[in-house]
Parts: structure tokens; sequence; C-alpha cells
């Protein structure tokens, strides 16, 4: 097979390709083999044809036609290879300049993408950790008291936040809307069950008392029949409750069962957590600030062939998404108001910049020669593999062990500018004290939640 390469513009080449005549001649004969099994010619059995008879019947051009099929794939994919063309996962495109007499066939190949980064050693962070402050640990601690509350009954009128023991039906026009018989319900101010404000009307009630009362379901309520019209509800209250938060006691810290002995112990661990999150949180933020500013500074070669590639892989994830949610992707277009074609535009930006943002990282493991160790990818496989997503699966693989070991050089890459481009403001050497006594400033740092900030105490 004669195969001559050009080189285009846009990080793609064109392979011009000849296929020799044996090649041809097996293709055609399974053709032959394809089109005799599924027609009907007098005087001979299905697929028992000579192909001399067939080629008449049918036509030449009819044979090479479905010869096509299988002899166009195989042509280029052999031209890719013997072209040693690294592969960027995305089909050429094809175009069959000429059957007879001989076969020749133009294929477009993306190359693999290239970008030439700026002077990203020069980029200034000065983001600072985030100190974790005596009012995170505290609401950490109530948060845990809060889940090992009990609902105590209690002989007074409810109030937002207790919990209600009721009887209770709404009709709509004579139809049954809503239908409680002796259930509990939470009375949370704000709450949207059944509807808003039905929780409101809740309080001030006590054991034993009953209450009428009518609201209007807002017009943008899911259920149609009922939007935009008055519910007339009847309520029986049996018992009201409520919440009991534990005292905070060397005993409840050891309830939890993290072998905690002390509240002091639990506060410590917490406190550790928080800051390990911290550090996280912080470092998650210089990556996104580092990879966004190497995108807008770098220069990219992109075939666009890859992005469109990359597109359609961004629209079957939504299609599979919504799918899960029973909604129909030619409805969904329709009630976003866009078409097919502004869908398309938006995947290929959104497929464009995710291309980009990880083209700059491998890009900058390659110029920094981020290097990771075997023993350091058998270490974070056995982290993973601690963990319910993956303790399953089995990533003793040679795959699985270059899938990690480019997560690392990755990883390491940003550590690297980090390193760098880190120069945090000089540290206050006092912190105002919060609103409550002896408590440093509270942040915007989230930590995780009680029950995991315990949990991973052991960690």
């Amino acid at each position: 097979m004669k195969v001559t390469r050009d080189d285009a513009e846009n990080r793609q080449a064109i392979l011009h390709i000849e296929v020799e005549d044996d090649r041809v001649e097996k293709h055609l004969q399974r053709a032959h083999q394809k089109v005799s099994a599924r027609i009907n010619i007098p005087g001979f059995r299905k697929g028992k044809a000579p192909r001399r008879i067939v080629e008449q019947f049918v036509g030449r051009d009819y044979l090479l036609e479905e010869a096509m099929e299988t002899l166009v794939p195989e042509a280029v994919g052999v031209a890719v290879e013997e072209s040693d063309i690294e592969s960027t996962h995305t089909p050429p495109r094809v175009n069959v300049i000429e059957r007879d007499p001989i076969v020749k066939i133009d294929a477009t190949v993306a190359l693999p993408p290239l970008a030439t980064l700026g002077d990203y050693k020069k980029l200034k962070f000065d983001d600072e950790l985030e100190v974790v402050t005596d009012d995170q640990i505290e609401e950490q601690l109530t948060q845990i008291q809060e889940q090992q509350a009990v609902w105590e009954p209690v002989d007074r009128a409810a109030k937002l936040g207790d919990l209600l023991v009721i009887t209770s039906k709404g009709l709509v026009e004579g139809k049954e809307f809503a239908n409680v018989d002796g259930g509990e319900f939470l009375a949370e101010a704000g709450s949207m069950n059944p509807v808003p404000g039905f929780a409101e009307q809740l309080k001030g009630l006590k054991e034993g008392d009953s209450k009428e009362f009518d609201i209007e379901i807002p017009g943008d309520y899911p259920n149609e029949e009922f939007a935009g019209k008055t519910a007339n509800f009847t309520v029986d209250v049996s018992e009201v409750k409520k919440k009991e938060l534990p005292k905070l006691t060397n005993a409840l810290a050891a309830s939890l069962g993290e072998e905690f002995k002390t509240v002091a112990e639990l506060r410590a661990r917490i406190s550790e957590n928080l800051e390990a999150q911290a550090k996280d949180g912080l470092r998650r933020s210089l990556e996104e600030k580092i990879i966004d500013a190497l995108v807008e500074g770098a220069t990219f070669e992109v075939s666009p062939m890859i992005i469109e590639h990359e597109a359609e892989h961004v629209l079957e994830d939504q299609q599979r998404q919504l799918s899960q949610y029973n909604i129909d992707f030619q409805q969904y277009m329709q009630g976003i108001g866009k078409t097919t074609e502004e869908i398309f535009a938006e995947a290929q930006d959104s497929a464009e910049l995710r291309l980009k943002r990880m083209l700059v990282i491998d890009t900058l493991a390659d110029d920094g020669d981020a290097s990771v160790s075997d023993e350091e990818v058998a270490a974070e496989i056995a982290l993973m593999q601690e963990t319910p997503q993956y303790e399953n699966e089995n990533l003793d693989t040679d795959e699985a062990r270059d899938a990690v070991q480019r997560i690392l050089r990755r990883r390491t890459a940003i550590d690297q500018v980090i390193e760098v481009t880190h120069k945090p403001k000089a540290s206050k050497a006092k912190a105002k004290k919060s609103t409550t006594a002896k408590k440093k400033p509270a942040t915007s740092a989230k930590g995780k939640s009680p029950s995991k900030a315990a949990k991973s105490a052991k960690k």
C-alpha cells in the first residue's frame, strides 16, 4: 500500500493512500460472500452463486461499494499505523477519491495538540491559609450534638423547630391534595412541605388541638392541577416534641466509636481535620488560579476535529444525565429555548476549555520533568482502594498504574508551580477576637460535616 503524507494547518495531517490490488481483491471476495448470501439469484441457492454471476447480477460498482465498507477502515488504520502518528482517539475524516481502477483514499488525521506555555514562573499568588477558629470547632461540636439529639414530648404550645405528630388532610376544590395519618411532621420555618406556610400554621398548637385553615398554593407548584389554587387543611395534633441536645461530655465523645476518651481529644481531632481541610482548600484554590493563568498565557495548536469529537462526548454525557431523569433531549432544548446548533456550540466551547486545561497541565509536567516513582504510584493505589469508590476495582493493571501515574505527575507539576508562585502575605501576629470571648475570627472556611470530622480522626 502506498502512503504519502502532507502536513496541514491546525495540527492535522492528510494521508494520501493508494490501496494495492491484493487488498482490494480480498475485500471484494468478502463482499461477494455477503451479497450472495442475502440476494436471490435464479438457479442458485443463497450464498452459492459464483462471484462472476453475482457481479453480473448486481454490477461491479455495487460489489465494490460493498467492499469499501470494510476496505476503507482497514486501509486507513494501516496507513495511520505505518505513518507513526500518535493516537488522539479522534476518528480520521475519510474521503474516497477514486474507486476504479485504483482505490485512492485521503484521510485527514488529527495530530496531538500542542501548548506553548507563557512565563508562568512570574506568576504570584498571595492567598493566605485560613486560620481554624474556635467558632468553627464549636460549630462542628454542635452539629455532633444535633446528630445525637432525641425528641422528647413536651406539654406546651408548638414552636417552629418542634416535631409534631399530626393527622391532617388537605383538599383543593374537593380533591385530596395532602394526607397525613398520625405521622410525624417537623415544623421548620420556611418549609415547602406540603406547601409554603403550612408549618407556620402549626405554631401555637398543643397536644389535642385541632385547626382548619386555607393556604394559597404557589403558581409555580410542580403539580399544575393544583398550582395557583386554594388548599383547605384540617389538622389534629396528638403530640408535640422538642429536640433535646445531649450535653457535651466525655461519655458523648466516647460514644462516637472513634477511640476518643475525652471531649478535649475530640476537639483536638476536629481542629486537626479542619486545618487539613483548610490546607487542601488553599491548594485547590491555587491550582484553579494557576491553571486559569496558564490557559490565558499559553498559545495552542489544536485540531478542530479533536474539539468536535470531545464536544460529542460532552453532549452524550448531557443526554445520559437527562435520561436518568426520563427527560427527552429534544424537549430539554425546547424548554431552554436553544437550537441543536447552539447546544453543540456550547459543548464545543466546554470541550475546548477542558482540553486546554488538561493540555497545559500535561505540558507543565513535561517541561518541569515531574517524575513519579513506582513506589509513589503503588502508595496512591493503596490509598484509593481504601475508598468505597475503588475498593472493588482491580487497580493492579498496567492501564490503571499508567492512569494513576499521569494523575500524580499532574499533581506534582502543580505543586512545583505553587512552590515558586505562592508568596502569602505575612501572617498577623495577633488575631482579632470574635464575638464570643477568647475566640479567633471566623473565616469562610467550610469544614467537613461533624460526622466526617470525627470519623476521619483515626486517619
